[in-house]
């Protein structure tokens, strides 16, 4: 782990020397995200607004989508001059498809919150997709795809882009790993979807959240060296059934945490036997069930203890640990403290 820190390190230092200089590279803001083309001639407009979101240094920083389509946005957060964040939160009312070509000249990592994101490369007319709590890195190489969104799913990711010049470290490494493919998946790892549910529940503002966000594109850029390359690419995808069961086992899992069914209910409810159920469940959003439902527990107490308007005992108690004990081990395991040292009161 420290040599991966060392090489980020010298690559920053690198890259802030070069561009003291004005030898740098293409800025992130200053390149461009991708060319959209709507397939559709009534989503022209639609297009038009993605592509005045991602041209370099762009009017607005957040597109609506507008009513006639569907319900959400799309927001880009500049960081710092080689770094941009893009999130996006969107339903559709109607199958939207969208020709999107990728450039060459930055680094992307993609995490998927929501509905599986589907995509062609046209040249190899190879598919793709990006499952819920999967991670596709990408700008390695140039593409040219065709995304599909399909009426009423509910997307939801968080995409950064980075100057290669920057994570050089991670592009060769990506390079080397994915040969030929455009695009490499894998299953997010715990510890990096952490980094990505803080980059969003980021609340500091101006300077102060571009300071946070940057030390967490660093912190991510470590892990994923770390954890994600010493692992093999996906090379197998859950059927679309499975998935669709697998996003339901997690919506029931996530209305009612208190009671949360077993695996025999839960399997039974979803339509999937027990073994794809754990199997598959695992798979798609990194942990097992039980693991998810602890760990589930835990963010819900976080939110309540943040917040200022809970004792640890009653946090617990309403989040599902009826021993405060085992409460605060998990949550030592997990933040790194018992809840009362690291809120500061009992």
């Amino acid at each position: 782990m420290r040599m991966i820190i060392n090489q980020l390190n010298d690559a920053l230092h690198s890259y802030i020397d070069r561009y003291e200089r004005g030898e740098g590279g293409m800025k992130a803001g200053e390149a461009e995200w991708y060319d959209i083309e709507s397939l559709q001639p009534r989503h022209h407009a639609l297009a038009e607004g993605l592509n005045g979101l991602y041209r370099p240094q762009p009017a607005k920083s957040r597109l609506q989508i507008p009513e006639q389509f569907g319900q959400g946005y799309w927001e880009r957060i500049g960081v710092s001059p080689a770094i941009e964040i893009t999130v996006c939160e969107m339903c559709f009312g109607e199958n939207v498809e969208m020709r999107s070509s990728e450039p060459e000249g930055s680094m992307k990592w993609s995490y998927c919150l929501g509905a599986p994101i589907e995509w062609q490369v046209r040249r190899s007319n190879r598919d793709y997709r990006l499952n819920h709590g999967e991670l596709s890195v990408f700008g390695h190489q140039p593409a040219d795809c065709v995304g599909m969104y399909q009426a009423g799913l509910p997307y939801y990711g968080i995409t950064v882009k980075a100057d290669p010049d920057l994570f050089e470290p991670v592009r060769k490494l990506s390079s080397q790993a994915g040969r030929q493919e455009p695009f490499l998946t894998h299953t997010a790892t715990p510890q990096m979807k952490q980094i990505f549910e803080e980059m969003l529940r980021c609340s500091f503002e101006d300077s102060l959240k571009r300071i946070y966000l940057e030390g967490k594109v660093m912190e991510l850029t470590a892990v994923y060296m770390h954890e994600a390359l010493d692992k093999p690419a996906l090379s197998t995808a859950l059927s679309r059934t499975d998935v669709d069961s697998l996003l339901r086992a997690k919506e029931i899992l996530d209305h009612d945490l208190l009671a949360a069914p077993g695996i025999q209910e839960l399997s039974m409810r979803v339509c999937l036997n027990e073994y794809k159920l754990k199997k598959g469940f695992k798979q798609l959003f990194g942990m097992p069930v039980h693991a998810y439902i602890i760990d589930s527990r835990l963010k819900a107490a976080y939110r309540l203890l943040e917040t200022g308007s809970s004792t640890v005992t009653a946090a617990a108690l309403m989040t599902g640990f009826s021993n405060p004990s085992f409460f605060a081990e998990k949550f030592r395991q997990k933040y790194g403290s018992v809840p009362s040292r690291y809120f500061g009161r009992a």
